[in-house]
């Protein structure tokens, strides 16, 4: 009995002291206090690590008991080092703090990178900091969309638009979030500036097709922008004043966090009447977010935005204003060591009023009110584990109403409700393959009433140490949209849902890529891609604005009609990260095609050739140049080919004559951009001035063609886009 009890007991403090333990914790910035996305977190010499999620929260296990060495890495900071001693079955939880550290040309450490890109399946994805972007050059002031547009695969309608139009598909296809709420058009000016505030952005996350299921609801890509915490250290703050623009940020450290709100406001009025001319538009924004630690393991946020664009020409009886709110408030809590949660509730709303002629005249309205509940847990399983899962609720509300000379020409009043739960897994099945697969369910109470199953999957194969295959699948699906006008340009694209005569948009993405790092600071990415587009809707042939009254509550299907579409293609990118050269160059070739009626014919976007250049070279002495260069073959256009009168009951209307869709082509699009910058120190702060030249080579790129008709023959105008234009501007942080 005794030998029995002996061996229980030996067996008992075998398991007691070989109970494996988790470290976790959060990584932060030393001098601020805000967290890093992307840190990477191992233990020397073991095969163990992991990387903080977007959170800035890591958990490694299991951790069997011993002595180890934790070592924390993130590129443009000092390596972190820590001795510990894991008992069994203790957990550790830590706050890491990493002190900044200068790139010091080619000779920086690559570690951090090297174990991310090991540990990520990155397909189509491209993680941008505010130094990259801020590094970029820019037209008045830097830009988020801006920069996004200088990547491959990514193209802009025209000089005047941020919106992105990704591998052939429509601007509508992309969700946008601030902060985990949508953002529906965070664009200014008709697309000139985005809505972003960049001092008040902390990291952009974009993905350009194959995204996981923990995203839905849109067909082609995700922008996720993730906005600053503020100081929680000391007061800082930053402005800025450009020939367009004013802004100004401020940070404070406020109890257990940090308060941050930044502002701006254009000036573009005043501007015109110093040169003696009439532009009645401006547009300003205010962006802000306020945090609290409530305990080690909870932090509540509360982050916002509010902007108008507003364009009142009382000499032409012009009245356009659109303008976009959000508010959200999170809450992160670690409910255990391996079991991470954010939860969001929020509100968005974006709204566009014109007025064209007065009272008597054209008059719309559309209005979108979106109330969100979203939940994102993290669970680590294992060293090579992990599972994320969560829902979405959206309680949405779109409002439009088109009217003329007093009488309602279109009402259109929809509420529904979409709803989301996903599951995803990242898993690592050997030292070479990685798998993510995930499933989405979503339902539309607008549409048929049924749940859509939208399943996932990515896996990346390693060749060789720094070389590595991708592939991404993924069934996607899309309830909201815009509608896209073939026959004319717009500035603000009005918003609808599908009801129970439209079917809902539904696309499927393949990607195959390769990437490869070419030597210490600089990677190569190959991905080619196909994916379908169907139920993307157009305006109907035989319809325009203001031919006649449609009645309240239209359904969809006597406006709208769908259509089906694919694109395909490849890219290449190679992306110097760092050093005193650094920037990237790619290229894209693309075929877009859509459906209508059983003929195909090119999409809109359909852009053969895409070539783009952008770096920035450290000239020294604290000087800086950057340059963009964009090559683009022509895109397709519907052109109006003659006119005839039409009488009806004694009226004369002018009707307009079309040729078949987009079998025209627009010229090739080429603009070269070049900046210089100089920073300095003057009354201790540290100052930044900027020269930039927008189109140096002045080429008149067309952005549409517009015909006289009563001119016997017709005459042609070229309306251009962004003509040489040079730009000054003055920034300061303290």
């Amino acid at each position: 009995m005794k030998k029995y009890i002996l061996f229980l007991t030996t067996v008992c403090m075998s398991f007691i002291h070989s109970q494996p333990a988790t470290i976790s914790g959060f990584v932060a910035d030393s001098t601020d206090g805000n967290t890093l996305i992307g840190a990477n977190i191992f233990l020397k010499n073991q095969p163990l690590g992991s990387s903080t999620n977007r959170d800035g929260y890591f958990a490694i296990y299991p951790v069997n008991p011993g002595e180890y060495v934790l070592v924390c890495s993130y590129l443009g900071y000092e390596n972190y080092e820590k001795e510990i001693a894991v008992n069994p079955g203790k957990d550790i939880f830590l706050n890491i703090s990493l002190a900044p550290k200068p790139l010091e040309a080619e000779a920086v450490s690559v570690t951090a990178e090297a174990e991310a890109l090991e540990r990520d399946i990155s397909v189509s994805r491209i993680d941008l900091s505010a130094k990259t972007i801020r590094q970029a050059p820019q037209f008045g002031e830097v830009d988020l969309f801006r920069t996004l547009q200088a990547l491959p695969g990514i193209v802009s309608e025209s000089d005047f638009s941020t919106g992105l139009v990704v591998r052939g598909g429509n601007t509508d296809q992309n969700l946008v979030m601030l902060d985990g709420i949508t953002v529906y058009n965070p664009s200014h000016l008709g697309g000139l500036f985005s809505n972003f505030l960049m001092d008040a952005v902390k990291d952009a996350q974009f993905i350009k097709g194959g995204f996981p299921a923990e995203y839905g609801g849109r067909m082609s890509s995700v922008l996720n922008v993730i906005s600053k915490e503020g100081n929680r250290k000391e007061f800082s703050g930053g402005a800025g004043v450009s020939l367009l623009s004013s802004r100004l940020s401020l940070e404070t450290p406020v109890k257990n966090g940090a308060l941050l709100l930044a502002g701006r406001r254009t000036y573009v009025d005043q501007a015109a009447k110093l040169i003696g001319e009439e532009f009645p538009y401006y547009f300003y924004d205010f962006q802000g977010s306020f945090h609290q630690d409530l305990s080690p393991y909870d932090r509540l946020t509360v982050s916002g935005y509010f902007g108008e664009d507003v364009l009142n020409w009382d000499e032409y009886e012009f009245d356009f204003n659109w303008g976009n709110r959000t508010i959200s408030a999170h809450w992160q809590h670690v409910f255990s060591p391996r079991l991470f949660s954010h939860f969001m509730v929020a509100g968005s709303r974006f709204r566009t009023k014109v007025e064209l002629g007065g009272s008597q005249g054209v008059n719309s309205k559309n209005v979108i009110l979106d109330y969100t509940v979203k939940g994102d847990l993290n669970y680590f399983f294992s060293q090579k584990n992990n599972y994320k899962f969560g829902f979405e609720l959206k309680q949405l509300s779109f409002t439009y109403n088109s009217a003329y000379d007093n009488q309602d020409l279109l009402s259109i009043k929809q509420k529904p409700i979409e709803s989301a739960i996903y599951l995803q897994n990242d898993r690592r099945l050997s030292d070479r393959i990685l798998v993510n697969p995930g499933i989405r369910v979503s339902y539309f109470s607008g549409e048929v009433n049924k749940p859509y199953l939208e399943p996932r999957l990515a896996v990346k194969y390693q060749l060789r140490q720094g070389e590595y295959l991708n592939f991404s699948t993924g069934l996607y699906r899309q309830f909201i949209f815009t509608v896209r006008d073939e026959y004319s340009s717009t500035i603000i694209n009005d918003w609808f849902a599908v009801d129970n005569t439209v079917p809902a948009g539904k696309s499927l993405h393949f990607i195959f890529g390769y990437e490869r790092e070419l030597w210490s600071t600089t990677s190569l990415k190959i991905e080619t891609y196909y994916k379908t587009l169907d139920n993307m809707l157009t305006y109907r042939e035989s319809r325009s604005s203001v031919d006649e009254s449609l009645g309240s509550d239209v359904e969809v299907n006597k406006l709208f009609v769908p259509t089906q579409g694919h694109s395909y293609g490849a890219e290449f990118f190679i992306h110097k990260r760092y050093g005193r050269l650094s920037g990237w160059m790619g290229y894209t070739l693309n075929w877009a095609r859509s459906e209508l009626d059983n003929k195909e014919y090119y999409a809109s976007f359909d852009r053969r050739h895409d070539l783009k250049v952008l770096l920035t070279y450290d000239l020294g002495k604290k000087w800086a140049f950057g340059t963009r260069l964009n090559y683009g073959s022509g895109f397709p256009y519907t052109r109006a080919i003659a006119t005839y009168l039409e009488k009806d009951n004694g009226i004369d209307k002018r009707r307009i004559i079309y040729s078949e869709r987009n079998v025209f082509r627009f010229p090739a699009y080429m603009r070269w951009d070049i900046s210089l910058t100089k920073r300095f120190g003057w009354f201790g702060l540290d100052w930044a001035a900027d020269l930039q030249v927008v189109n140096i080579l002045n080429r008149d790129n067309i952005f549409f063609y517009n015909w006289d008709f009563n001119d016997n023959p017709a005459t042609r105008d070229d309306i251009t886009m962004l003509p040489l234009i040079p730009t000054i501007g003055i920034s300061v942080d303290f």
